[in-house]
């Protein structure tokens, strides 16, 4: 007999969250008791376990060489540089122990990674790249994450074969862009959105295959369109000579383009070929829930970030070609696998595993290469292990920590340098009202030699030695500022790459630092939430006749938004 869906109460935020019978199919096929956290406090708890891009200046504690990792110097664990971490000369089996029956497992588990030397940061196979992390296979990028096969890219994350882009999230196969959101083949393009197949598009969202547009929103295969009207090609080249690319004609672009943008339906989610399924940036889903930003799934709920190959999974976050998987973050081709955190290569039939390359059949171990049958970092034989393996369930059970993620409070992280903060942003009262850890980032007192009032208004008046000038970071100009960009660095330079990068597309200068650019940037893509709704179309040409649209959906736009979000049906019947 099938499970009745059942209503829970979330032990972490005290909120009501439901669990569907599909999902209690999922509990006992792995052997799992239900959650006890909600699905969104769920998410966080994975979230802070990953910081991307806060990265830190410290020594190698083996080898006393200067690194960047994503560690600050006063971690309470060692902290090896990457080659050496990854090298014969380094074995983690060396911290091996026994597990005792007497003690909750958590409390052991976060004693023996206390004393395991943990990696830096991961960027393999980057040339000049050394302030990326989350990455590989790129060449002369700074401040990227999360991205593979990229050259000259900077300040961006998700990022895929792409050259030359600045200030990106979420772009693929694409050139000479900046300030752009979830883009593919795409070319001299800025302040883009969910486009695809564009050259020469600026201020726009919601188009493909089309090519020198200005401030325009869901077009197909256009050319020469200013604010959606077809104004020809020598008009249109007439208006775009006379433009004087300075701050003030950006922040009026950004503000006519809104305009446009909420006058002209958008379809309830970001995505194509989704079947049963709900979400956001979905991309040939089946049966998936509570998806966000993920492709190629079947059957899985509430997970994020989830690439290739995805399959009856379970609260997972930042991993690829996955199956049969619950509560893992940052985790490649998981399989049958029950809480693991930032392992690489093939992990396999594991449980509450972090740090681990290649491995199979391990419990509770941390910093493991190529290891099998083992519990704590300790070796043993196929049928010792899973007799103990079970033993140390059966333990869990009664300590009710089994299938629970790795609790908040032992996060390597801080909850404003983790992944959470860009997500769901908190104030440093309500972070620690939560019960989370704050990072007090050291006061600076940079030496200010360009204020943000003095920067230059175009790129024409641009000097050479301006990579030399330390420019303030406009968020400081007032007390509301400083207290919106907690992340704030205060101050930035610019180097000379993306110099390079500004003048090509003859844009000016940023007046925020790189963490204020970021957070900005998240803002304009739609939260990780969704919302029940109705369809807003009234069109009588529509395939529901007279009246307005009676399909209802799930969508990540809230009810007080103002877009006009139509369901895929009326969508297709307007912009297509």
């Amino acid at each position: 007999m099938k499970t009745e869906a059942q209503i829970k109460q979330c032990q972490n935020c005290k909120g009501t969250f439901v669990i569907e019978p599909d999902d209690f199919g999922f509990y006992e096929k792995i052997k799992v008791p239900p959650p006890t956290f909600c699905p969104e406090c769920r998410y966080i708890r994975r979230l802070l376990d990953r910081n991307e891009y806060n990265l830190y200046k410290r020594k190698c504690d083996v080898t006393g060489e200067d690194i960047i990792s994503i560690y600050r110097s006063d971690a309470p664990f060692p902290v090896y540089k990457q080659e050496y971490w990854k090298s014969d000369k380094f074995d983690a089996m060396e911290y091996g122990r026994d597990f005792d029956f007497k003690r909750p497992f958590f409390e052991q588990y976060e004693e023996l990674r206390q004393v395991v030397p943990h990696v830096a940061l991961v960027n393999s196979n980057s040339p000049n790249s050394e302030y990326t992390n989350q990455s590989g296979n790129n060449k002369d990028c700074y401040m990227l994450v999360t991205s593979e096969d990229c050259e000259k890219c900077m300040y961006g994350s998700w990022q895929d074969h792409c050259y030359f882009l600045s200030d990106c999230y979420m772009a693929e196969k694409s050139e000479f862009c900046y300030e752009v959101i979830n883009i593919t083949k795409c070319s001299q393009c800025a302040w883009v959105y969910d486009c695809s197949d564009c050259v020469n598009v600026y201020f726009s969202s919601d188009c493909r295959g089309c090519t020198d547009c200005f401030g325009c929103v869901g077009l197909r295969s256009k050319q020469y369109y200013y604010l959606n009207e077809n104004i020809g090609k020598e008009e249109y080249k007439k208006r775009i000579q006379k433009i004087i690319w300075d701050r003030d004609f950006i922040n009026e672009s950004k503000e006519k383009f809104l305009k446009v943008k909420t006058s002209i339906p958008a379809k309830f989610f970001h995505g194509s070929n989704i079947k049963n399924s709900t979400g956001d940036y979905l991309q040939n889903t089946e049966r998936t829930q509570m998806a966000f930003n993920c492709r190629d799934n079947k059957d899985v709920a509430y997970i994020q970030d989830a690439w290739i190959q995805i399959e009856d999974c379970r609260d997972c976050t930042e991993i690829s070609r996955g199956k049969l998987s619950y509560e893992v973050q940052g985790v490649e081709r998981p399989d049958r696998v029950i809480v693991a955190r930032s392992c690489f290569s093939t992990i396999t039939d594991s449980c509450y595993c972090d740090m681990c390359f290649s491995t199979q059949d391990c419990f509770g171990c941390f910093g493991l290469k190529q290891k099998q049958y083992c519990i704590f970092n300790k070796q043993y034989s196929r049928k010792d292990y899973l007799i103990l393996k079970e033993k140390i369930i059966e333990h869990m059970r009664k300590t009710k920590e089994w299938g629970e993620y790795f609790p908040a409070n032992v996060s390597p992280f801080a909850y404003n340098e983790s992944m959470a903060q860009d997500y769901f942003p908190l104030t440093k009262e309500k972070a620690l009202g939560a019960g989370y850890t704050w990072y007090e980032r050291p006061s600076r007192d940079y030496k200010i030699t360009l204020k943000t009032s003095d920067l230059p208004k175009t790129v024409d008046d641009i000097k050479e030695n301006i990579t030399t000038e330390i420019i303030q970071c406009s968020s400081q100009n007032s007390s509301i500022e400083k207290e919106k960009y907690s992340l704030c660095t205060t101050a930035f330079n610019i180097t000379s790459l993306e110099l390079t990068l500004y003048k090509k597309m003859k844009i000016p200068l940023p007046e925020k630092c790189f963490p204020c650019r970021r957070q900005d940037r998240f803002l304009l893509r739609n939260p990780r939430k969704l919302w029940h709704r109705t369809c807003m179309c009234d069109k009588k040409n529509h395939f529901h006749g007279v009246g307005k649209c009676e399909v209802e959906f799930e969508t990540s736009y809230a009810p007080d938004r103002p877009e006009i979000i139509y369901c895929e049906k009326c969508y297709q019947a307007e912009v297509y």
